[in-house]
């Protein structure tokens, strides 16, 4: 018979697993829901070749907040709302990496598309616009409290580091199927929902690596992602296949460093963790 101190342990970390696991998937069904249901009016508009009403450009605001009200919706069902706006203390070189990150990343496909005769539309995709500048702001805040402040933890006590990383990005890819309608587009784009897909598995570890490494500090996760519309080359035509391509493979570079940092940093918490044999 096992010691009785173990009983408790098996008792409760099953029933906390199988809960953590239907929290995710209520937090995800909410959060697409939410956020499809609001960018739908302005897609179909754009489809019919239309400009959409002014209740349809507000509704595709709100479709940004999509994760974050969900995380709210879950969080207060379990009575854990400050876990959404999570640890923001942290220090400051890694808010200052983490806003730098994506570019560092852009300036390397930029240099190698150039080093094979490619020529950049522009070296850096600053905001140029009102809206750019408010989706700099926006998104992150819409989309972070969401996919990290709630989720990250959760994925990685429930997979681990790599599994958990790698399905946070997964649902933010997928989140993100709202989105592959535009107005230059018509209809939906398969070409651009794939690359969003891409860039969110890629990033998502990157974000992850971050946030272990700081503590998990939100800010961090906030200053990453405004970092990547700060230096937007997803927005560069895509006709620049090639950038693109050596976009995608130095995010996937960065992605597996990512992943086996966070590997090795899994190992060494299961291994402070694991019982002492003596």
């Amino acid at each position: 018979m096992p010691p009785s101190g173990n009983r408790p342990v098996r008792r409760v970390y099953k029933p906390r697993m199988q809960r953590r696991g239907s929290d995710i998937a209520l937090f995800f069904a909410i959060a697409c829901a939410i956020t499809w249901t609001s960018a739908a009016p302005a897609a179909r508009a754009w489809m019919a070749h239309e400009n959409p009403s002014p209740g349809a450009i507000a509704l595709a605001g709100v479709s940004a907040f999509g994760p974050l009200l969900a995380a709210l919706v879950v969080a207060w069902r379990r009575k854990t709302l400050r876990e959404v706006f999570g640890r923001w203390k942290t220090h400051p070189k890694w808010l200052v990496l983490a806003f730098l990150a994506p570019a560092a990343i852009h300036l390397a496909a930029n240099l190698s598309y150039t080093a094979i005769g490619g020529t950049p539309d522009r070296w850096l995709h600053l905001p140029l616009t009102p809206e750019a500048f408010a989706a700099m702001i926006v998104f992150p805040l819409g989309e972070e409290f969401g996919w990290r402040g709630f989720l990250h933890a959760r994925a990685l006590e429930r997979w681990g580091a790599v599994r958990g990383a790698l399905l946070v990005g997964l649902m933010w890819g997928v989140w993100h199927l709202a989105y592959a309608v535009t107005p230059t587009s018509s209809g939906f784009d398969w070409l651009t929902f794939a690359m969003n897909m891409l860039f969110t598995l890629a990033y998502a570890p990157v974000i992850a690596l971050f946030m272990e490494r700081s503590g998990r500090s939100i800010a961090v996760a906030l200053a990453i992602h405004a970092g990547a519309h700060f230096d937007h080359l997803e927005a560069a035509p895509l006709a620049l296949v090639g950038l693109h391509g050596f976009n995608i493979v130095f995010a996937a570079i960065a992605s597996t460093w990512a992943l086996v940092a966070l590997r090795a940093g899994d190992k060494r918490r299961h291994d402070q963790n694991a019982p002492s044999l003596r």
